[in-house]
């Protein structure tokens, strides 16, 4: 039993975005995904037709285009909640 709770707790350890996603929302949750993978893929470089292809589709899937509407709408739902507002902007800045 342990075995599988420790693997389960390794694996949430791994995750460098976990300490920013405990305790929010699912919205905000998922919003913070999204700021770090949009960051991620539109820093990427394009090195062939192969490669630019893969990274405007994950561009396409995550909707990176609607990012700023879709933080904007979240901010304002949770604007009374600064630990909220507080973790969407270091989701937003740093890079994992």
């Amino acid at each position: 039993m342990c075995l599988l709770l420790c693997a389960g707790q390794a694996l949430a350890d791994d995750d460098p975005l976990a300490h920013l996603k405990k305790g929010q929302p699912q919205d905000v949750v998922e919003l913070i995904t999204r700021l770090v993978a949009c960051n991620h893929w539109s820093g990427e470089d394009a090195y062939d037709a192969k490669r630019k292809q893969e990274i405007a589709s994950a561009i396409e899937q995550l909707k990176c285009e609607h990012l700023d509407q879709d933080e904007a709408a979240v901010r304002k739902r949770y604007a009374k909640r600064p630990d909220t507002i507080n973790v969407l902007q270091k989701a937003k800045e740093d890079s994992f």
